[in-house]
This record gives structure tokens, C-alpha cells and sequence, in this order.
């Protein structure tokens, strides 16, 4: 059934600039220790920041690197003087331009408000990452829109989410617990996937579910990742969560099956509230 458009011209507010470079977005700085998070960033000044908005997509690259472990996290912080965490752990191990990793949440984000990053990488002060983010506003929304984002997933160090291991050779999908219980009543959820203290990678495929429930979970979304011997990692195709009522106190899973043998890697689930 085809329902009447309600949505008229949409304004994006962004880091990107107007014009071809390598160095678009912003650089976001590695910590000189391993596994810790480095200076906060600005990414969108609260100047700049003019409209209010009902969704953020976030594109970064530039952790990964031929022959070495990546893994990576990165927090999206939004205030000012005194930020707060929007989103923490998002997972950006092995990315590089051709092998990009984004995320897009349905939240609403004040206008006249910072938007900033941090980062935490197993590298240390070599190559900055960059960082793009767009906020979409100017219009009603064509979707619900939340007001927080939960990371489930217990942190292995501040580089690495909870670990993974897939199911080998195109089996049925290994199952992760990420929480037993949610914390609140969520709509919105996100995989995050990298891999992790593997400086040796192979070429792998990943397909990668949300699981709500016991053992027997229900899958509400497939999200595909790849891997490739100059160790990047690419994904999650697509760059769009699944629209879920989930209520509080369900269990989440990360379902995940490769394509041949596996590396190391970690996961976490990102759900809006």
C-alpha cells in the first residue's frame, strides 16, 4: 500500500566540503598509547549546526593498514564545553578508502549543539583517520525518531568491541550474546563488526544478522562485511539499521557467518531508543 509523501526538501548539514580531496572530513587523532582514546575533535562547529535534525550518518576511513592489526572504536560526542556521548564504539577497524565503514541512526540532534569525535585504535599517533558526518534535517521526518543510542557489547579494551568468532565455510550463523537483557525499549538497531589483532588477514565475505530473543532468535536484519589480504574491512552493506520494536529486557545476538576460515574479530549492537 502506497502512503501520501509528507516530506518536502531535506537540509544536510556536514563536514564534507565541496570540492575532490583526500583529506575530506575531518582527521580524528589516534592516542600516543595503545587502546586509549585521544583528543576530542571537532567535527561540525555549534555555529554551524543551525537546524534541528532527525538523523546523523557517519562515514569514516583511514585505520587500516597493510600488515598490521586496526581495530579501532570511535565515540560521536554532541554539546560543547562539556560534551556527551551520542554513540560510543562505533567499530572502525581496517578502514581505508575503498573499503569504508558507515553508520546511519534515526536521532534527534538540537540545533546549536557541537558534533565531535574521539578515537581509540591499537595504532598510535601514525595516520589520523578521518571522520565524515551529515545531519538531515529541515523537513518532519520521514521515520521515527529516538533520542539515544545504546552499545551493547561488552568492551574488550577501548579499541575492540565484544568478541566474535563466525561460523567457518558458509555454516549457519554462529550466535554472540551481546546483552540478556536491554535496557530500554528500542526501534531502531545497528550491527557494528571489525577484525581485530590480525595482521595477516584473508579474503572473506561475512554475513552478518541482529538476533531478538532466546536461542531460537528471531533475525531482524543482514547486514555484509568483507575482509581482504591487505587487511581492510568493508561494510556494513547496507548503511541502514532495521526498523524493530524491541521492548526492554529482550536478549540480543550478533548472528555471523564467513565465507572460509576466520581471523579474529569483534562485535556490538547499537539501538536507539
Amino acid at each position: 500500500m502506497l502512503g501520501t509523501p509528507q516530506f518536502g526538501d531535506v537540509k544536510v548539514i556536514s563536514n564534507s566540503g565541496i570540492v575532490g580531496t583526500v583529506s575530506h572530513g575531518t582527521a580524528v587523532p589516534e592516542n600516543a598509547t595503545t587502546n586509549l582514546y585521544g583528543a576530542v575533535t571537532e567535527l561540525i562547529a555549534s555555529a554551524d549546526n543551525t537546524q534541528d535534525s532527525w538523523g546523523i550518518f557517519i562515514h569514516a576511513w583511514g585505520t587500516g593498514v597493510s600488515a598490521t592489526g586496526t581495530e579501532a572504536a570511535l565515540d560521536i560526542l554532541i554539546g560543547g564545553a562539556t560534551d556527551d556521548v551520542l554513540v560510543s564504539s562505533l567499530l572502525i577497524g581496517g578502514s581505508y578508502d575503498s573499503a569504508v565503514t558507515s553508520y546511519f541512526f534515526p536521532v534527534h540532534i538540537p540545533a546549536g549543539l557541537r558534533i565531535a569525535a574521539r578515537l581509540a585504535s591499537v595504532r598510535t599517533a601514525i595516520t589520523d583517520p578521518r571522520v565524515l558526518v551529515y545531519l538531515y534535517g529541515g523537513t518532519p521526518p520521514p521515520f521515527r525518531v529516538g533520542r539515544k543510542i545504546t552499545t551493547y557489547g561488552t568492551k574488550i579494551n577501548d579499541s575492540r568491541g565484544l568478541a566474535v568468532v563466525p561460523a567457518t565455510s558458509g555454516g549457519a550463523a554462529s550466535v554472540t550474546e551481546m546483552t540478556a537483557s536491554t535496557t530500554d525499549d528500542h526501534f531502531y538497531l545497528y550491527p557494528g563488526f571489525q577484525a581485530s589483532t590480525d595482521g595477516v588477514m584473508n579474503v572473506r565475505s561475512f554475513n552478518v544478522g541482529i538476533g531478538v530473543g532466546a536461542d531460537t532468535a528471531e533475525r531482524i536484519g543482514t547486514w555484509w562485511y568483507w575482509t581482504s589480504t591487505a587487511e581492510h574491512i568493508g561494510g556494513p552493506v547496507p548503511s541502514l539499521g532495521a526498523w524493530r520494536n524491541v521492548p526492554s529486557g529482550s536478549r540480543l545476538t550478533l548472528l555471523v557467518s564467513s565465507s572460509g576460515t576466520n581471523d579474529t574479530y569483534d562485535g556490538h549492537i547499537y539501538a536507539v531508543t
